[in-house]
């Protein structure tokens, strides 16, 4: 990296940033952290204090939590610091030009995604949901719209075949890590040229709403599957049994198709098809065949249905 101004502004909230503020506190100059302010929230309405507020305490980061990022004071003291870059990764605000135009090489954003495809809030949960079998992180400039900057850097990774959207989260922020650092020295070290996106190529990743976790039997076997791992950890895959929500947390799609064949006539989606110290089979859209290996009934432990039913009777079909 070359010498000279290497200080960087940073924007983020939640526990993915913070294998990158590693990396950024120790090959640059974190010169300040800004991040949402402390919110109450889970079932006891605690407070929650931010991930990435706690390790600006921790390494002692000067850090600021403006309830709003249009604020003239937050522009003045990014100003006054003259940074030169700011990294914007998970933060929760659109940073308007005002902010993201002042550090001299300006406002870069990571993102888990192959850009264009999947602008928006949720790209790893929609990219598991739609069954893409590959993604990856792209590093683009900031701009006036919503993920349409010229990119700086793209690495592709490959989806694994029962990972989940937290899973595959975590992985992305480790790898993405060290490839920040390599590419901001890059910009800094003016090594890197950046490119225009095909907007024509656009596809987006609107973010997840509570109530789509709730399972479609008309879906197919594989589709729930999919949607399952996208909206596991949050707001996971559920069905309601006496208006209480059953989480469901292992799955697989039957594959033997002569036993396919053999449960399904006269059946509809959602029916009850058989139930074995395995699991549990459920018939589903497109002719296909959910076993439920485990699932968790509301405010008990994950269990399999086998065990459920020694002390409790399922309906012929589930809703």
């Amino acid at each position: 990296m070359a010498s000279g101004n290497n200080r960087v502004v940073f924007f983020g909230t939640s526990a993915v940033c913070l294998p990158f503020l590693e990396v950024l506190h120790a090959h640059f100059n974190l010169a300040l952290v800004i991040t949402q302010p402390d919110a109450l929230g889970g079932r006891n309405k605690h407070l929650i204090v931010p991930p990435v507020k706690t390790f600006a305490l921790d390494q002692g980061i000067d850090f600021v939590q403006p309830a709003q990022v249009r604020d003239q004071g937050l522009a003045d003291r990014i100003r006054d610091i003259s940074p030169a870059v700011a990294v914007v990764i998970s933060y929760g605000q659109f940073i308007p030009k005002s902010i993201f135009s002042i550090p001299g090489h300006g406002t870069v954003n990571v993102h888990f995604s192959l850009l264009p495809q999947y602008r928006g809030a949720a790209p790893v949960q929609r990219a598991i949901e739609n069954g893409e079998q590959k993604t990856g992180i792209t590093i683009f400039d900031i701009d006036c719209h919503m993920d349409s900057g010229a990119i700086w850097a793209v690495k592709e990774f490959d989806i694994f075949k029962a990972e989940t959207a937290g899973e595959l989260l975590t992985r992305l922020s480790h790898a993405g890590a060290p490839f920040l650092k390599e590419t901001l020295a890059a910009i800094l070290a003016g090594r890197s040229q950046k490119t225009p996106q095909d907007h024509g190529r656009a596809t987006f990743a609107p973010a997840v709403l509570k109530e789509e976790g709730r399972v479609d039997w008309t879906w197919s076997a594989g589709q729930i599957l999919n949607k399952q791992r996208a909206f596991t950890p949050w707001p996971g895959l559920f069905c309601l049994r006496d208006n209480k929500i059953f989480k469901l947390t292992r799955l697989r799609p039957l594959a033997d198709a002569g036993t396919i064949a053999s449960v399904l006539p006269g059946k509809n989606p959602g029916d009850v098809l058989g139930l074995d110290k395995e699991s549990l089979k459920v018939c589903c859209g497109q002719q296909s065949v959910l076993e439920i290996l485990e699932f968790q009934p509301e405010g008990k432990k994950p269990m399999t249905p086998f065990c459920y039913c020694l002390g409790h009777s399922l309906p012929a079909k589930l809703d």
